[in-house]
């Protein structure tokens, strides 16, 4: 099924130029590196540069690696950027009747107040709860490892904050950047997962 949107414009307004895009050719990203711009989408391989050397080695990867598959220990679903009530809604569609794999522990941090109410409201924090998910009070929490909220050295965290430093979930921290969807997916599974196949 192919969805357009357009933007709203001045009635007058002339482009330059239009761009159509197919939803179904965009995969879901995940990153392997120690920034955001270190992506790729969900089904390639880690890729090989002398420039991504420092950063594969933190991450304790090698090149030509695929993403799925990789060992997950964490998964942190939270921050401002993607912990909306959008979001735990989207999160407690894929996992509803499920339940998270025996070695991870997941955090799911809704944005506001206001969010976290929403969430219980709607019974949210009921599926989160059958599905072995920690539903915790609104804050930064494990974006950037504040308070007791950090990820052991060496664990694999995949998070839907927006920050992948070394350090920036704790010391020693390797964090993959996804979305809500791949990160609560693999939350299920226990391994880095293509949402599209629990879809």
């Amino acid at each position: 099924m192919k969805y357009w949107k357009t933007l709203p414009s001045d009635k007058k307004a002339k482009y330059d130029k239009e761009l159509q895009f197919d939803a179904e050719d965009i995969e879901p990203m995940i990153t392997y590196g120690t920034n955001p711009g270190m992506g790729v989408k969900i089904t390639e391989k880690i890729p090989s540069s002398p420039s991504i050397k420092k950063a594969l080695t933190y991450m304790d990867l090698k090149p030509g690696t695929p993403m799925i598959g990789l060992k997950v220990d964490y998964v942190f679903l939270g921050s401002c950027t993607n912990s909306r009530i959008e979001d735990l809604r989207m999160i407690a569609s894929i996992v509803k009747g499920k339940k998270k794999a025996k070695n991870v522990d997941v955090f799911v941090i809704p944005g506001s107040k206001q969010v976290e109410k929403q969430a219980r409201e709607e019974g949210l924090d009921k599926i989160f709860e059958k599905a072995g998910f920690e539903l915790r009070g609104p804050g930064c929490s494990a974006c950037l490892g504040m308070n007791e909220d950090k990820i052991p050295p060496n664990k694999y965290c995949i998070s839907t904050s927006n920050r992948n430093f070394e350090g920036r979930q704790g010391p020693g921290a390797r964090t993959f950047l996804a979305s809500p969807l791949t990160a609560a997916a693999s939350a299920i599974t226990g391994k880095i997962t293509d949402v599209r196949t629990m879809l």
